[in-house]
């Protein structure tokens, strides 16, 4: 998946228009690149539990056409939840922030725990 699909995924949940906020896309891949250094143990979980080798850095992205090598589950849900609790925070909506903190973590441990 790439980093522009993580992008799309929160703006979807964030209802926000791509491109819109010109902060937002700007500081977007460094905000990921830092929830995916927060989400490694949770990946590498992942990938022990299908047999795969674990990670021993995370991904930095510098880039939205940045491939990411994560899975799906923690590409899909947890990282947009991540970034959004970002942004909230940023914007001063802390409940906002502090909901889609908690479902990001809830959403890391799930995948963890799935596989």
């Amino acid at each position: 998946m790439k980093a522009y699909d993580i992008y799309k995924r929160t703006c979807a949940i964030m209802f926000e228009r791509e491109g819109e906020d010109k902060n937002f896309s700007e500081k977007f891949c460094p905000i990921l690149s830092a929830l995916l250094a927060e989400s490694l143990m949770y990946e590498n979980s992942v990938r022990l539990s299908l047999g795969k080798e674990k990670l021993l850095f995370a991904p930095v992205v510098s880039d939205m056409e940045d491939e990411i090598d994560f899975s799906d589950e923690i590409m899909s849900i947890a990282l947009p939840y991540g970034v959004a609790a970002y942004f909230y925070e940023d914007d001063g909506e802390s409940y906002n922030a502090m909901m889609y903190r908690e479902r990001f973590i809830n959403a890391l441990t799930e995948a963890a725990k799935c596989n």
